[in-house]
């Protein structure tokens, strides 16, 4: 049901909608995914896209996450050889199991609904994934039938896997669950280290589909590292980390946007370090090993050794290797996870509204009641001391800290939260069960033991409680004890003899034997379930006030259950619109923008560029096939700050440069988060790299509207605010020397102008294969430069360290980070 559910809810948008690929990112995706099912996997890792980040270009193939283009194209490749055909499930399954379609329908599907269902499939994958690991923590299937149950529909997951959402994120959050999973379970026996290498092979598969992969090895390596304080580290411990991390390190650099950044990147030697830690103590115990009557002044003296030599030697390494740029910086996202505030001194980051922290507002939004329920069940876990149990609490604290970082994390509190609310649920039910469960039990045991037990109680009367331990007595114990195992079968066979006897017409062994598995199973965390005469009596008590709590919990919890699960399914639907297509308020669909990206593909010329911010490039590309001058990879900040200073300068110095760039303009306009709520952020990044846009103004406070919503001059005299106002706002229109309208939407959200007297001789010029720049004579790769017309303008700019520049002086920083770190320094308010 949980599977089910998990597919099912995430289809609203299909239903609606119609197979629609979603928002912005996903239309690249699906475009990669189109170009890797007909060129290859060869070509697709050598495919330089010209079509973007025009003039300069993109090398898709190695600035690419391919996991989720490759799922998507076996699946494509699978589904052609299943052959057309219906199965019609039995009534009795559809009366049960209300879900179940009437029709069943298998055979080839198209690349692009294979693209559109592939978030809702593996929104069941996921599911599965943290039924294992919850199962793995807690030994309990009530635990992990619940937490599935959360996970099938919890909003946090729900917002990146919604069907059409062709998205990383669709598929990273199964392969964080699984690596999961087969982590913690390669842990469980000494003889299940193997199982490290299923976990290393699905770690690969984490990396080619998402850059959260660095959550995914930190992660492991933090809990690698915790077994040590903690007393679980042993030989098999060291194979699984070592297993793990040699097939998850070499599977993770054959990805070519990966490449070596697991040994040269600062946000991944944590991992390394800890790998090379396990080799020492390997080494040390293996060492100790071999001797004899070793005390532990001499282990430990052979561990410090050891450690304080491999400590010097990498000291050394790290000297060495730090001058020539070997280790990589901190990039500004991650940096952004460490900081107290919302700002990184990048501009471009901080426009992003998932880039900012999370409020308790969205916790509440995403998790719902899991997320008060879920601390319950994070503090049960330090009940029993256990791998997978460390692991959860470990998982659970990471999760926590940096979802308040940044809200977009909040997708990996999903599975967590999932996991602690089943545990938190299921710990109760097993805890109520094992009462209702032991009542059978002792009725058709007590009987059996009570002329014993009065016996016993007899001897233990006159012994006393607080008697002392004689040696005659101690004898006695001693001597009871090495008969117990082999007498053991002879009482098993003697209570079951005397329970047929007293009881046959409700048992028989085999019976008695049933309820004795089942009361072990539910009695295995509660160490104060034994066997005991005393026990035994108080059942009916203890079964009633089970019962009783049961009801309680199912009555007073039949409303927050039902609350949830409404919850979750009004945010599946909120989440459901494709953004290009909406629903207005009039329930009727409005289109605007996908047919506007229609217009583009039929009514303008193929070598056609277009000219948008950067949030659309996407689209243009993927629906339109025109070129872009910008998209949502942003690997290049100079280049959007260029594209910022062509949207937020003057008509005419605008214009300039952008006659020598593109075609037409494109803009979003008539409310719902258009380019003039955008405009703000297009001031900052333009001016962190041209601080002549707003001179002695990085934050752009210049440039904005009035308390009145007029416009500020510096506003009113921009290129995005004439294009976005033309002929709507009075005395507000475009220069026609400069820009010609050809299409507005029918609900004026898109507006497309073509640009007069365009550079035919710098479209050209960039055209050219021999104005090209190649890394090597006859390389696919390619980069194109900007046309001469714009070498002065290229040369003033000051170029933004787009990794960390934070490391550098203050003289080497732009404004606007500079304006960040005094603020903060202050105390101000950003």
């Amino acid at each position: 049901m949980a599977l089910t559910k998990a597919y099912s809810i995430r289809l609203y948008s299909v239903k609606t909608y119609g197979p629609l690929i979603h928002e912005f990112d996903p239309w690249f995706n699906y475009r990669a995914t189109e170009y890797l099912a007909e060129h290859g996997a060869d070509r697709f890792f050598k495919w330089f896209d010209h079509m973007s980040w025009y003039p300069l270009g993109r090398p898709v193939g190695t600035t690419i996450y391919p996991g989720m283009q490759f799922t998507a194209v076996w699946i494509w490749e699978t589904l052609k050889m299943v052959p057309k055909f219906k199965v019609k499930p039995p009534d009795y399954i559809r009366q049960s199991f209300p879900f179940v379609k009437n029709v069943l329908r298998f055979g080839p599907m198209s690349l692009n609904d294979v693209c559109v269902y592939i978030p809702a499939w593996f929104g069941s994958v996921a599911t599965l994934g943290v039924f294992l690991l919850t199962h793995e923590a807690s030994r309990s299937l009530s635990c992990a039938t619940i937490a599935a149950l959360v996970m099938s529909i919890i909003p946090a997951h729900l917002m990146r896997s919604i069907a059409g959402g062709y998205d990383n994120e669709s598929i990273a959050v199964s392969a964080i669950c699984f690596t999961f999973y087969l982590w913690v379970r390669s842990l469980r026996t000494k003889n299940s280290w193997p199982i490290a290498a299923l976990a290393g092979l699905c770690y690969v598969y984490m990396v080619a589909a998402w850059g959260g992969y660095i959550f995914v090895i930190n992660m492991i390596g933090v809990h690698a590292a915790a077994l040590v304080p903690l007393r679980m580290f042993n030989s098999s411990t060291y194979k699984a980390y070592t297993l793990f991390f040699i097939i998850g390190t070499l599977g993770a650099t054959r990805i070519p946007v990966v490449g070596w950044t697991p040994l040269k990147s600062l946000e991944q030697m944590g991992p390394l370090a800890v790998f090379i830690g396990y080799q020492l103590l390997e080494y040390c115990d293996a060492q100790l090993r071999k001797r004899k009557d070793v005390t532990w002044k001499e282990a430990a003296a052979l561990r410090v050794k050891v450690f304080s030599t491999a400590f010097i030697a990498a000291c050394v390494v790290v000297v060495l290797l730090w001058p020539t740029g070997y280790f990589g910086p901190l990039s500004s996202r991650i940096r952004g996870l460490f900081i107290k505030h919302t700002r990184t001194g990048n501009p471009l980051v901080d426009s992003v509204a998932e880039h900012q922290a999370a409020s308790s507002g969205s916790y509440w939004q995403y998790l719902h009641y899991a997320n008060g329920l879920s601390k319950l069940g994070f503090l049960l876990c330090f009940l029993k001391w256990t791998p997978a149990r460390t692991f959860v609490i470990g998982y659970g604290l990471v999760a926590s800290y940096f979802s308040l970082k940044m809200v977009r994390l909040l997708i990996i509190c999903g599975p967590i939260a999932s996991i602690c609310t089943g545990i938190a649920l299921g710990t109760l039910l097993d805890l109520c069960l094992a009462q209702i469960v032991e009542l059978p039990w002792s009725l058709l045991t007590d009987a059996e033991d009570g002329e014993d037990g009065d016996k016993k109680e007899g001897d233990k009367t006159k012994e006393g409680p607080g008697s002392p331990v004689t040696p005659t007595s101690e004898s006695k114990k001693k001597k009871k004890k090495d008969d117990d195992e082999p007498k053991a079968e002879e009482k098993k066979k003697g209570a079951q003899k005397g329970s047929k006897k007293k009881a046959a017409s409700m048992a028989n062994s085999d019976v008695l034997k049933a309820f004795e598995d089942i009361r072990d199973h539910y009695a295995q965390w509660w160490t104060f379930l034994n066997k005991t005469v005393l026990h035994r009596r108080t059942a009916p008590v203890r079964a009633m006030a089970a019962i009783l709590v049961l009801a309680f919990v199912a009555q007073v919890g039949r409303r927050p259950a039902k609350d949830f699960i409404q919850h979750a399914t009004s945010m599946a639907q909120g989440m459901s619109s494709p953004q290009i297509v909406f629903m207005s308020q009039g329930r009727y669909i409005v289109d605007d923008y996908k047919v506007a990206y229609e217009w583009l593909k039929t009514s303008t010329p193929e070598d056609a560029r277009v000219m948008a911010w950067w949030d659309y490039g996407y689209q243009i590309t993927g629906i339109g096939n025109r070129t872009s001058i910008a998209d949502g990879n942003t690997w290049n900040h100079e280049h959007i700050a260029t594209l910022a200073r062509c949207l937020v300068l003057p008509e005419k110095r605008a214009y300039k440069i952008i006659r020598h760039l593109t075609d037409y303009m494109l803009v979003w306009a008539g409310g719902r988060g258009d380019d003039l709520a955008k405009s703000p952020h297009m001031c900052r990044i333009g001016t962190s790299v041209y601080p002549d846009i707003s001179p002695n103004d990085p934050t752009c406070r210049q440039f904005g509207f009035h308390q009145d919503r007029t416009p500020t001059p510096m506003m009113a005299k921009s290129v995005v605010y004439k294009l976005c106002s033309h002929g709507k706002t009075p005395g507000v229109s475009v220069n026609p020397a400069y820009f010609k309208e050809v299409y507005t939407s029918k609900h004026g959200f898109v507006r497309i102008y073509k640009v007069m007297n365009v550079s035919q001789e710098s479209k050209d010029w960039v055209a050219n294969p021999e104005n090209k720049v190649c890394d090597a004579p006859g390389s696919w790769y390619c980069s194109g430069q900007s046309p001469k017309p714009l070498a002065p303008l290229i040369k003033k700019r000051k170029d933004f360290a787009q990794l960390e520049d934070f490391n550098k002086g203050s003289k080497e920083k732009n404004a606007y980070s500079v304006h960040v770190e005094e603020t903060l320094r202050r105390g101000g308010n950003l």
